[in-house]
C-alpha cells in the first residue's frame, strides 16, 4: 500500500471505487467498460499478400566473349512473366515482358546484349535483373540475380 500512497490522488480514487462497488452506483457504467468489444475488418488480396509457387531456377551462362547473357528460367506452374531493372529503392520503373512460361519446360530463355532495350535503359555499373511469374490464380512469384555491365567494352557478366 505505501507504494500506491505515494501516486497523486490514488486514495481518493481507491475510496471512490470502494464506494462504488459497496453502494451499487455506477453498476451498469463499470460492466460496459468490462464488455467493451472491437470489430476489425480486413481485406486479402490473393496476389498481393499470398505469393505464388516460388521459381523453380533463374539462371545466367555467358557466351566466350561476355556480350551476350543468356537467362533461362524454370517455374513450377505456367505462368505469365515479366521482368525488369530493380532500383535501389525496390521500384522497376520500366518491365518488360519475357512472355508464358510452361510447367515443367526444360526452361525458356532470353538473351541479353548491349542492344537489349533492359541495358539501354540502365547505367553502367551493376543491374539487377528482376523476374516476375504471374499464375493463373493471381498469385506471383520472383526472383533475381545481378548482371555487371561495362559500356567500355559492351560486356554483361553473368554472376
Amino acid at each position: 500500500m505505501s507504494r500506491v500512497d505515494r501516486v497523486p490522488g490514488a486514495r481518493t480514487a481507491m475510496i471512490a471505487f470502494g464506494l462504488t462497488v459497496t453502494l451499487g452506483a455506477g453498476g451498469a457504467a463499470a460492466h460496459a467498460l468490462w464488455q467493451q468489444s472491437a470489430t476489425a475488418t480486413m481485406t486479402v488480396s490473393a496476389a498481393s499478400v499470398w505469393p505464388g509457387p516460388a521459381v523453380t531456377a533463374l539462371t545466367c551462362a555467358n557466351n566466350a566473349s561476355q556480350k551476350i547473357a543468356t537467362l533461362t528460367l524454370q517455374l513450377p506452374q505456367s505462368a505469365a512473366v515479366t521482368y525488369g531493372a530493380l532500383q535501389s529503392n525496390g521500384s522497376i520503373p520500366k518491365t518488360y515482358t519475357w512472355g508464358t512460361v510452361n510447367a515443367g519446360a526444360p526452361g525458356s530463355s532470353i538473351s541479353l546484349d548491349i542492344n537489349s532495350q533492359i541495358i539501354k535503359d540502365s547505367p553502367a555499373g551493376a543491374l539487377t535483373f528482376k523476374v516476375t511469374a504471374t499464375y493463373g490464380d493471381g498469385t506471383t512469384a520472383s526472383a533475381q540475380l545481378v548482371l555487371t555491365l561495362s559500356d567500355s567494352n559492351n560486356k554483361i557478366a553473368c554472376p
